[in-house]
């Protein structure tokens, strides 16, 4: 691809004091086997010496974005992204990983397959330590599914590779709270969910260490800090077309974190589409925000 060709593939990267990783991201750009992509890196007011490492990113025959903004969460660097994605598809990958050599080929190469499906808005790959050894597999390969309820429900890890419609990622900006820096992506994932389709390829081509979502003290505490995001995530884990087990459970973490962003029940009720399960839920959801605000809050971190 010369300078002057528009990319087919944004490729944003959301950083925060990773100049000690960066490298390893860039260089596995450099040698991908397609070059028609682009790169797009947000710097979430990094204090490191991120901006002095991303300038000696000189080599390369791919358009590069560096983008620099006050600290403000993944979610908002991935919105402010918005204005410099000139590909049809978006690929978010973090700055301490790395991709296959062939990763954009095979991205460009099952998107040919969907292009002109409008059903589909989602085509999502593997992520893994290696090609040999992926996070997860979908059993549903090259089948239309919902993308929300199957990384939820069916997949054993929600830590894949999407690679999503531009139209869609841009349409579809992650919701920004006041006061909040932490955001799930699953409150994209919802939001898309009812507009497109998901088609799911069992090939690695993200590589990286794998990190459990969440279930840490210090994840908790994230997530409680942060309580209106978390509350818009378990949202649309309520929707009915979810099973209801998973139904209850965003209920449950609904209304719990609903109360610690200081929110009456009539206010949460204002705010959720699915009022009789949020108020079947609302006294365990209570019990759940006592025993989270003394296991989190008040013991030492």
């Amino acid at each position: 691809m010369t300078m002057e060709q528009p990319p087919i593939l944004s490729i944003v990267t959301p950083t925060y004091n990773r100049a000690h990783t960066l490298l390893k991201c860039y260089q596995s750009l450099l040698v991908q086997t397609d070059q028609r992509f682009e790169w797009i890196l947000v710097d979430d007011g990094s204090t490191d010496d991120t901006p002095t490492v991303v300038e000696g990113f000189r080599e390369h025959s791919f358009p590069m974005h560096y983008i620099r903004k006050e600290n403000g969460g993944k979610h908002r660097a991935l919105n402010a992204a918005h204005p410099f994605i000139h590909g049809k598809y978006v690929l978010i990958l973090d700055s301490d990983d790395a991709l296959t050599p062939d990763a954009v080929e095979q991205v460009l190469h099952y998107w040919m397959q969907y292009e002109n499906d409008p059903e589909i808005g989602v085509v999502t790959l593997l992520r893994g330590h290696d090609i040999e050894h992926p996070f997860c597999y979908a059993k549903d390969e090259f089948k239309a599914v919902d993308i929300f309820s199957y990384r939820r429900v069916i997949l054993y890890s929600s830590d894949a590779c999407e690679v999503v419609r531009a139209t869609v990622f841009l349409g579809n900006p992650f919701p920004e709270f006041p006061g909040e820096r932490f955001l799930a992506e699953g409150a994209f994932w919802g939001a898309i969910s009812n507009l497109c389709k998901c088609v799911y390829v069992n090939k690695v081509i993200y590589l990286c260490e794998y990190i459990a979502d969440g279930l840490t003290a210090s994840g908790r505490r994230l997530r409680i800090r942060n309580p209106q995001g978390c509350m818009c995530n378990a949202h649309y884990g309520m929707a009915k077309k979810n099973r209801l087990k998973s139904r209850f459970k965003s209920g449950l973490q609904f209304t719990c974190y609903g109360f610690f962003a200081g929110k009456s029940p009539r206010q949460m009720a204002t705010l959720c589409n699915y009022k009789a399960l949020m108020w079947c839920c609302l006294p365990f959801g209570w019990l759940l925000y006592l025993r989270w605000k003394k296991q989190y809050l008040r013991s030492k971190k």
